[in-house]
């Protein structure tokens, strides 16, 4: 969209233009007759034109779009409703969430539609009565009257034929015009009895149509026999007693006929249209079909089981038709329901010749899409979730294209439910496969979702901002690329300053106080306050620049607040034209209203709504109180979206206010209406919440939702590739200021140049071609592959742990898996730290301890226990212990009542892959560092190094170096020597317990000495922290980066916020001063997002334990350095990726594995202090090749200290009779054995497969017992550590050791070990099959080499050897362990433990264990 359209979107102060003309403009317009008859006086032509082109009519611009008295809020619950009573709904089944059974918009009045009212007439005719002037100038915003709601008989106990194949025909030439009938008496009364059978009129004869013979004939079926047939066998129906069914809450008719002068002036008209599921007759599908008028009678008396579903088959899997199915036949004026008998010869005809797909395979396709994988959760209820099992493209009874979907809620795809989308909804881009939320009314299992009611909501768990759905409306494609590259886009003056007139806004609310003090105090605060001296910082901006550009805007704030705030004496003197949907139907002078707000309730109020796929946060959250003259006062709760821009009233600037109503309706029920205030002149336009306005905004959510979740698709050969963004707009004026106009043009000829049909395998405007000019083939490939690999790792991660398990699973179903905390009460008062910043404490009400896997540091985000309050807040967990939980979270929670019950969940959404897609498009740009880094990491560029360390090393730095060099063995010292000899990279591989983070430690001491500037990074806080503390020893002076909570409690004097503190930095130079003068800084690899690296060059840049960093992360630190250290070893733990075929194609290569094909970059650290000669051996043999090498004698000889090893022996003697036991004992726990496997196949110890993952609870008890003995012998529970490869197996051994003496063994995955070592280590492999899947873990021989390097002194391995010998990595481990003889088979009913053999505090949880 352009600038001039953008314009035109304007309206005037207090008015609102209906954003739904807006996106009309867009759509394909329906089929138009050339006559719209009927219609012709009553359409305000003006009015619609007006709306069109966006301006309004002199009379109506300051109504709202949706003033329809059937308007209902789409909530379950919502109190507001229409102002005339809804007709009692009929007795059918109803979902969870829909209000009534029946449409929202049949009343027990007069209907309201675009046609004249329907009204009885003669026998087998309903006239029209004419239409009110009111409802004819609401014609294009109410629905159409759609419903006929058959008996509600048990669908399921009718059985219907399924079509094999759908025919779709049209009738050549224009239908012949019928006379139309005239009205013969006034609107009927409700539910008036239908004629009795006894009456037994005569059958109407019928008129013959040529147009109809062709078409019966075409398909085998001569017109005398279908049409006479059809209407004899339908009048015969009479005769048995049946039910009458209801039209619109009117009585039907004994016959059926269609009347429409203007349909002869279609060109075609569909054969034989769709049937709907709930039997209704569409007597016109959307508003703009208002020119066709239609007289409708009905063949109400019809004994379902007479009949047989013709048009196409309503479901799969057993569903049943409903009864009555409608046929319309094309002649012109005629319907007929076609009875079983005459129907047969029909489907014969059509099995035999339209047959695509034979039943068989027709079952095998919708048994394949019945497959509902494990992680999708499905439900009912307000926050429903339906799994999509079939989509087709249907054409309506209207001949409008209709979309029809089976869905269920269950795993087992068993019950099904039917949804119809129409009237725009059909474009919605739901596939199989999909999961759709659900808003609107079921009846009898089938949803309409038409331009009258109802939403799908697409992917509803991926909730998107109403900041991106706005901007969506000019340019979709930046919307996506927004959202994917969220942090691409640098900040500005203008943005701060908005950021800080807000924050005085909002500040001055709380307080009440807008007086021009109050409000310079306030600028003051924020101007000179530490929020935003890092920002001004970043963007070189000075405080007395920043104070003027906020204090113009204060004399309008001021007097918005005298204009509208309760305490003022001028409150109420202005008047806004505002009419509610609510408030049903309203006089242009009753419009007008006066306004004020009487309280702030909050600020920055966070909604995440599930419902709608919605999240954002409201500036802030008022209630004000609206009067007028004629009515009763009315007190509302609004949000006030605060915009320190131009007054433009745009249609972004509102939709973002309309999206903000729909997802207030997770925090109260009547909301419809919000304000925009423009604070630069204290403007505030009224925004009404309208169904049409969310609806179509709704529509552009589910197409972002679409292209988010659907960046990676699959070709026919099943290889993954990227799908296309949405088409350029290709506007130079609107894209040059576009944050993503480079991302733009790189994905576009990175990945869309080479797709046919795309926008980018055509030309491109030139100014998209400048901005990849710079860019080689190469490094599009590059951009291109790891944008693939990142999508499909961002797709997993978001099914196996992402932040929906908050809201659709209840908390005791999150307790299980540890990530949760439920039933909480907040304790003693709220502590404020700052204005985001609160402490609370919680305490488990109905128990008395805290059982949760939350740890210290972790995200949280906070909810009312039952979901009624979603993501309250958010924060971390400062403590844990058993009694209660310490959070600091970002709201203060002090208003909510003592007895109110919370929930903590640990939030596994943030960040993402963020990070990931950020670096990666940084690569791509037209600067000298990212050229830099093309060359040496996409390009293969090898690195340089300077010829003598005389031309680096600084005179007065020699001798200090030379002091520091001492302490190194030779590999660390050749390593020093390479780092300062580079001008491009260095490479350190730091074998298992080489000193990697001395080394890092000593190098930055020599950096540090010859005057280098040092960026210090790392993947984890723990790993930048262990560096920082040995450094800390040598009083090197560092500036640590990061959240407090996440670094380690000695490192915090270093922090920036302790340092601002103590030296009491409130202005931009005391910051700089604290920025410059330390050389060292140190943060994690997610870190470089802070203000110090936007003006902040190091020299050399150190990454410890680069070979776990998948590359796009690594990059992050490497633009701010002109060298850089990569620390790591590719033979340990790799990055850690989920998606099995993203690591098949290649990410888990880390940068350290990419660029080590230059060997001459490279210096291996090989020898080690930590393990002795024998478990050496085994990484030596397996990996390293005999690299590997002990610092000392000492460290090879090393043996474990057991203390009372003698008094082990001896019970030993004493309590086990059998000697075989006795034997395998003394050989696991013998110090002189360093090395053994112990061998379960004899035990047995069988492994055990549950929906927790894989156990083995025999295993598990031989680790208890074993540690136990080691205890017993004198070993200190802090030098034990037991290492499994299943989550479920550390669970078994961990409940096996609850015991005060367990308490220091530590019990952990492969990968929390990395880095660390214990003197002692018990490794449990758990498999033990001979059939099944193996998985993936033990395959990994990188993980079995860190397993097995973590032991100093012992190392006891327990699994079956046999099982074990299935993965290679265990094969070749175990034939050395065969050599050496070091594998001890386990006897029979080892497991059984004698319990004198443990310690006494150990007993009574033996017994437990033995009676369960």
């Amino acid at each position: 969209m352009n600038k001039n359209k953008l314009k035109k979107s304007r309206v005037g102060n207090g008015g609102q233009k209906n954003i739904e003309s807006f996106f009309s403009t867009r759509e394909t317009p329906l089929p138009i007759p050339k006559e719209t008859g009927f219609l012709r006086d009553s359409v305000n032509v003006k009015s619609m034109v007006l709306s069109l082109l966006g301006g309004s009519d002199e009379e109506t611009e300051n109504l709202p779009p949706s003033l329809e008295p059937l308007y209902v809020p789409e909530t379950p619950d919502s109190p507001v409703r229409p102002s005339r009573l809804l007709r009692q709904p009929l007795q059918e089944a109803s979902s969870p969430v829909s209000r009534f059974s029946c449409s929202s918009r049949l009343q027990s009045s007069s209907l309201t539609c675009k046609r004249p009212v329907l009204s009885s007439g003669g026998r087998g005719e309903i006239s029209r009565a004419p239409c009110s002037p009111v409802l004819q100038n609401r014609a294009s915003e109410s629905g159409s009257v759609k419903r006929l709601l058959c008996s509600p008989e048990g669908p399921q106990q009718q059985k219907a034929k399924r079509l094999k194949a759908k025919v779709k025909r049209a009738i050549a030439g224009p239908t012949p015009p019928t006379a139309r009938q005239k009205p013969t008496s006034p609107a009927p009364q409700q539910n008036r009895a239908l004629p009795t059978p006894q009456q037994n009129p005569s059958p109407p004869a019928r008129q013959p149509d040529p147009a109809l013979d062709e078409c019966l004939s075409a398909i085998g079926a001569s017109v005398g026999r279908a049409m006479q047939g059809s209407a004899r066998k339908a009048w015969q129906t009479q005769e048995i007693g049946m039910k009458p069914v209801l039209v619109n809450g009117l009585s039907s008719k004994p016959t059926a006929r269609i009347k429409a002068s203007s349909l002869a002036e279609y060109e075609s008209f569909p054969t034989i249209c769709e049937h709907r599921k709930d039997s209704e007759l569409e007597l016109n599908s959307s508003s703009e079909q208002a020119h066709l008028s239609l007289q409708v009678t009905c063949h109400s008396m019809v004994e379902p089981r007479d009949f047989e579903e013709v048009a196409c088959p309503q479901s799969r899997g057993g569903r049943d038709t409903q009864p009555g199915s409608l046929i319309n036949m094309g002649g012109a004026g005629q319907t007929g329901i076609m009875p079983q008998d005459d129907s047969a010869a029909v489907e014969d005809f059509w099995f035999a010749d339209n047959m695509e797909l034979s039943l068989n395979e027709q079952e095998k396709k919708f048994k394949k899409q019945r497959n509902i994988p494990d992680h999708v959760i499905l439900s009912t209820g307000l926050h429903n979730r339906y799994w999509v099992l079939e989509v087709q493209q249907l054409v309506g009874p209207q001949g409008f294209p209709e979309k029809r979907l089976v869905i269920t809620a269950s795993k087992t795809a068993e019950p099904t439910e039917e949804v119809i989308l129409k009237d725009g909804w059909e474009d919605t881009p739901v596939t199989e496969g999909c999961v759709v939320h659900l808003e609107g009314h079921c009846v009898s299992g089938a949803w309409t979702i038409d331009r009258a009611s109802g939403f799908l909501i697409l992917m509803p768990d991926l909730l998107i901002s109403g900041t991106s759905i706005a901007n969506s409306i000019s340019c979709m494609r930046r919307a996506v690329l927004g959202e994917k590259f969220k942090a691409s886009g640098g900040g500005s003056k203008q943005m701060l300053n908005g950021t800080m007139i807000h924050e005085v806004f909002q500040k001055a609310a709380m307080s009440r106080d807008f007086s021009l003090e109050s409000l310079q105090q306030f600028a003051n605060q924020a101007v000179h306050g530490p929020k935003y001296l890092r920002d001004m910082y970043s963007l070189e901006l000075s405080q007395p620049d920043m104070l003027e550009g906020i204090e113009e805007y204060l004399p309008a704030l001021s007097d918005w607040a005298q204009s509208y705030l309760c305490e003022s004496a001028w409150a109420g003197t202005k008047q806004l034209t505002l009419a509610l949907p609510s408030e049903g139907s309203i006089s242009k002078q009753d419009a007008g209203c006066s306004v004020t707000v009487t309280d702030f309730l909050d600020i920055e109020e966070n909604i995440w709504s599930p419902r709608f796929g919605l999240k954002g946060k409201m500036d802030l959250t008022a209630g004000v109180r609206i009067q007028r003259r004629s009515r009763r006062q009315q007190e509302r709760v609004v949000a006030l979206e605060l915009k320190t821009g131009k007054e433009s009233n745009s249609i972004e600037h509102r939709s973002q206010v309309i999206l903000y109503t729909l997802m207030s309706l997770e925090r109260r029920s009547d909301a419809e209406l919000g304000f925009l205030l423009y604070l630069k002149t204290g403007s505030m336009h009224p925004i009404i919440g309208s169904h049409m306005d969310r609806r179509e905004l709704m529509k552009l959510r589910n197409t972002l939702a679409h292209y988010l979740g659907n960046s990676v698709v699959h070709g026919e050969d099943g290889k993954p590739h990227l799908a296309t963004l949405p088409d350029v707009i290709t506007n130079q004026q609107v894209c040059k200021y576009c944050p993503q106009i480079r991302t733009c043009a790189i994905y576009s000829r990175a990945v869309e140049h080479s797709i046919v049909g795309s926008f980018s395998s055509r030309d491109q405007p030139a100014f998209l071609e400048q901005e990849t000019q710079h860019l080689g083939q190469a490094h599009l490939q590059y951009f291109s592959h790891w944008f693939l690999l990142c999508a499909m790792e961002e797709s997993t991660m978001e099914s196996r742990r992402g932040r929906h398990k908050i809201w659709l699973l209840s908390a005791e179903e999150r307790q299980q898996h540890g990530g949760c905390i439920g039933s909480l009460r907040r304790t003693g008062p709220v502590e404020p730290l700052s204005d985001d910043s609160y402490v609370h404490c919680f305490k488990p009400w109905g128990r008395e301890k805290v059982e949760s896997g939350l740890m210290v540091g972790d995200r949280v985000v906070l909810s009312e226990q039952e979901l009624k309050l979603i993501a309250l807040a958010t924060g971390y967990v400062t403590e844990v212990t058993i009694c209660g939980v310490t959070c600091m979270l970002d709201r203060n929670l002090s208003k909510y009542p003592s007895e109110t019950l919370f929930r903590l969940d640990q939030d596994e959404g943030v960040g993402g892959m963020d990070t990931h897609f950020r670096n990666l498009a940084k690569l791509m740009d037209n600067s000298p560092r990212s050229a830099q880094l093309r060359e040496l990491i996409v390009d293969y560029r090898a690195p340089r190094f300077i010829e003598n360390l005389s031309s680096v090393l600084p005179r007065e730095a020699k001798d200090a170096v030379a002091s520091i060099l001492k302490g190194l063995n030779k590999p660390q010292k050749q390593a020093m020597k390479k780092v300062l000899l580079s001008k491009d990279y260095t490479l350190i591989m730091g074998m298992p317990g080489t000193g990697k983070t001395t080394t890092i430690c000593t190098l930055i001491r020599i950096l540090h000495a010859c005057g280098f500037s040092v960026l210090v990074t790392s993947y984890t806080h723990s790993a930048v922290d262990n560096i920082l503390l040995k450094l800390k020893r040598f009083r090197i002076g560092f500036l640590r980066l990061g959240r407090e909570q996440k670094v380690h409690p000695d490192i915090l004097p270093f922090t920036e916020e302790q340092q601002l503190r103590a030296r009491s930095a409130h202005t931009l130079p005391e910051l700089e001063q604290l920025y410059s003068s330390q050389l060292v800084v140190a943060t994690t690899c997610m870190g470089v997002k802070h203000p110090i690296f936007s003006r902040k060059h190091f020299d050399f840049c150190i990454v410890d334990e680069a070979s776990q960093i998948s590359q796009p992360v690594c990059l992050g630190p490497l633009f701010y350095a002109e060298r850089f250290v990569l620390v790591g070893d590719h033979q340990q733990l790799p990055p850690i990726v989920q998606n099995s075929k993203a690591r098949s194609l290649g990410m888990d290569e880390s940068l350290f594995k990419r660029l080590e094909c230059h060997r001459d970059a490279v210096v291996q650290l090989t020898v080690q202090y930590r393990m002795n000669s024998k478990i050496m051996s085994l990484s030596n043999t397996l990996v390293y090749g005999g690299q590997l090498e002990c610092g000392s004698e000492q460290t090879a000889r090393a043996l474990l200290q057991l203390p009372a090893w003698g008094t082990l022996e001896q019970d030993l003697q004493r309590d086990l009779s059998r000697v075989e036991h006795r034997d395998w004992v003394r050989a696991a726990l013998q110090p002189e054995n360093p090395v053994c496997f112990l061998d379960t196949a004899m035990v047995p110890a069988p492994e055990s497969v549950q929906k927790g993952g894989v156990s083995n609870p025999t295993e598990a008890t031989l680790v208890h017992y074993l540690v136990s003995l080691l205890l017993k012998a004198g070993c200190r529970s802090g030098d034990i550590g037991v290492i499994a490869p299943y989550r479920q197996q550390l669970k078994e051994i961990s409940t096996l050791m609850r015991g005060p003496a367990f308490s220091a063994v530590e019990v952990n995955t492969v990968d929390k070990y990395q880095g660390r070592d214990k003197s002692v280590i018990i490794v449990s492999f758990v498999r033990n099959t001979e059939e099944g899947n193996l998985g993936e873990l033990l395959k990994d021989w990188r993980r079995l080499n860190v397993a097995i390097t973590r032991a100093k002194h012992k190392l006891i391995m327990l699994g079956s050897a046999s099982t074990s010998r299935r993965y290679t990595p265990l094969e070749r481990l175990l034939g050395h362990l065969e050599q050496e003889s070091m594998i001890f088979q386990l006897p029979p009913r080892a497991n059984e433990v004698p319990i004198n053999l443990q310690p006494l505090h150990l007993c009574a949880t033996h017994q437990q264990q033995k009676k369960h």
